[in-house]
């Protein structure tokens, strides 16, 4: 278990924040996108063995489960908007639980 920073701790509650504000249009992907690399670049910070580091486990089964799906071709887009929708959800909940 880590302990995350008082200050790394602010930055992930506005990172929560602002991917509730983003929404999950196909045309602000890059913006959430940006806002989860930073997320792992946190995570990191605190080393890169996920047994010790839940949130970075948390965060690479994300990318398994969730942020590959919004990267596969959609025929509609509304489709890709479903699957980004999904992985805003299951990213903020992480979110919520680093502590």
């Amino acid at each position: 278990m880590i302990a995350i920073t008082p200050t790394h701790k602010v930055r992930l509650d506005e990172i929560k924040k602002k991917l509730a504000l983003i929404g999950s249009r196909e045309s602000s992907f890059i913006s959430i996108e940006l806002l989860y690399y930073e997320t792992l670049s946190i995570s990191r910070s605190y080393g890169d063995s996920i047994l010790d580091n839940s949130l970075l486990a948390n965060l690479k089964q994300l990318e398994v489960d969730q942020y590959k799906s919004t990267k596969a071709y959609y025929k509609k887009s509304s489709q890709r908007e479903i699957a980004i929708k999904k992985f805003i959800t299951r990213l903020r909940s992480i979110l919520s639980t680093a502590r």
